[in-house]
């Protein structure tokens, strides 16, 4: 943390990319915070959630790199891994979005962690709501598999919810300003 003026800024390290930095008020660190933390086990989480932009909000989960679906078939292993990392990937969108939507109709004694731009109930129909997974070690031309099986995947919460899926490589992460 570093203070510029009265502007608390963090930088988030996950999965060997630095994240940020962003303003505290935009950010709600979820994977770290008390709220996550006093839910007990069996719920999953993404790193953080950011206000990205005036009207969108970013569910951010950050892997170093992600199984192929080419060669999924080739064992009963990488069938396996192939379904856990997917499965995994999606609950902690899924959990994610719950505990945010949780938290802005103060569900929880204390959401102090939640930045205060994240926090308003005001103007959430015009908010889009937008899942990104970054992986780090990834071709751009092979992105298009990840995201075709987290969209198949998240298709009932992307109809209820009007939620874009994103999947990035570390070069688009920098792009679009996720990665400083």
């Amino acid at each position: 943390r570093r203070n510029r003026g009265s502007t608390k800024v963090k930088v988030i390290t996950e999965s060997e990319m630095d994240f940020g930095p962003f303003d505290e008020k935009n950010l709600f660190h979820i994977e770290e915070s008390r709220i996550y933390k006093d839910l007990g086990t069996g719920i999953k989480t993404v790193e953080f959630i950011l206000k990205y932009s005036e009207n969108s909000i970013v569910f951010l989960e950050a892997k170093t790199r992600c199984p192929n679906a080419a060669n999924r078939d080739e064992s009963e292993e990488k069938e396996d891994k192939f379904e856990e990392y997917y499965s995994s990937v999606t609950e902690k969108f899924v959990d994610s979005l719950q505990i945010y939507l949780a938290s802005v109709l103060h569900r929880y004694q204390d959401t102090s962690e939640v930045g205060e731009a994240l926090l308003m109930e005001d103007g959430m129909k015009e908010i889009r709501l937008k899942f990104v997974l970054v992986v780090k070690n990834a071709e751009i031309s092979w992105l298009a598999g990840p995201l075709a099986e987290l969209k198949a995947r998240l298709l009932p919460l992307r109809k209820i919810w009007n939620i874009e899926v994103a999947v990035l490589n570390e070069e688009l992460a920098q792009e679009y300003k996720l990665i400083g």
